[in-house]
């Protein structure tokens, strides 16, 4: 596995796509951008610079498009983006969702009575035609958690509590689930996989700042690569032409699946594990360096070490 090195020297303005690589597609949290939503300027000019050399640049992330828009906007994208960790394709320009993959609704009652049995408010993003862009419902089975007040306050997100959701809103459900404080999460976990098995994808995103996890569920086929190869049907791109770059668990599957990946210098050991490539950690503007790597053709399928 190939380490960056911290250097910023520039690369060559002939670059172009002498990688053979024309998709770049960034995380979001931990990746490009910090906890306190900033972009480094770095990771911003060499994202242009990719775009400039004929390198499309896209999203990929567990926030819903409503979450990411502002944080956004100095990359000035436009096209589709991956969201809510495959489960939507939406327009980086409109917000517009262009494809959304539900859960079941007889597997989204199923998830709410056992998480609401276990005494915990459950709660559901969904995103329906009819009433189009993501919105938050929390049930009343348990106390809102401090990490979720915290997430909705800092990206202006309402919620709608309810008692149980009426059946059309049950049809379009992306993402359900519950935060759970960590002694009580491995038992939790283990329980919904003995119940559900593979009629579900699930995640354990840790939330350091609580010591919890949010216990995210999906419909069995979402995960990170399969929007990216949904992406990339989109924008007639073969997918092992896509570079994705990334932090956390919930990126495992496209670091692993992809011809080249990046995973972040902040990331754990096993995320840098599954990735082809490790960069910089994010304050030190990783994306840039692994955008420059790309665009210098140096890596492609080889795992050499790399001057920058």
């Amino acid at each position: 596995m190939t380490r960056l090195s911290p250097s910023t020297n520039s690369v060559d303005k002939k670059a172009g796509l002498n990688s053979g690589h024309q998709l770049i597609v960034c995380d979001l949290d931990g990746t490009l951008i910090s906890r306190d939503h900033k972009l480094n300027t770095a990771d911003i000019d060499a994202l242009a610079k990719a775009r400039q050399s004929g390198v499309a640049v896209s999203i990929c992330t567990g926030r819903s498009i409503g979450e990411a828009l502002d944080i956004i906007k100095p990359l000035n994208l436009s096209g589709p983006g991956v969201f809510i960790t495959g489960a939507a394709i939406c327009d980086l320009a409109s917000g517009a969702t262009l494809h959304r993959q539900a859960i079941a609704p007889g597997i989204v009652r199923e998830l709410i009575t056992f998480f609401g049995d276990l005494g915990h408010a459950v709660l559901l993003l969904v995103d329906a035609p009819e009433n189009p862009g993501p919105r938050y419902i929390m049930t009343q089975h348990g106390p809102v958690h401090a990490a979720s007040e915290e997430w909705f306050l800092r990206n202006k997100m309402a919620v709608k509590i309810v008692d149980h959701p009426d059946d059309p809103t049950l049809s379009y459900v992306l993402r359900l689930g519950i935060v759970v404080d960590l002694p009580h999460s491995a038992d939790i976990t283990a329980q919904l996989t003995r119940r559900f098995g593979s009629r579900i994808n699930f995640l354990a995103l840790r939330a350091p700042a609580f010591e919890c996890h949010v216990i995210e569920v999906f419909a069995r086929q979402v995960d990170k690569w399969t929007g990216i190869q949904r992406l990339c049907a989109l924008l007639n791109i073969d997918s092992t032409l896509a570079v994705p770059i990334g932090d956390d668990v919930n990126d495992l599957p496209m670091l692993r699946h992809a011809t080249l990946s990046f995973a972040m210098g902040n990331a754990t050991p096993e995320i840098q594990r599954a990735a082809k490539h490790v960069t910089r950690s994010q304050s030190q503007a990783g994306v840039a360096a692994a955008v420059e790597a790309v665009l210098a053709g140096k890596l492609r399928h080889k795992r050499e070490p790399v001057q920058l």
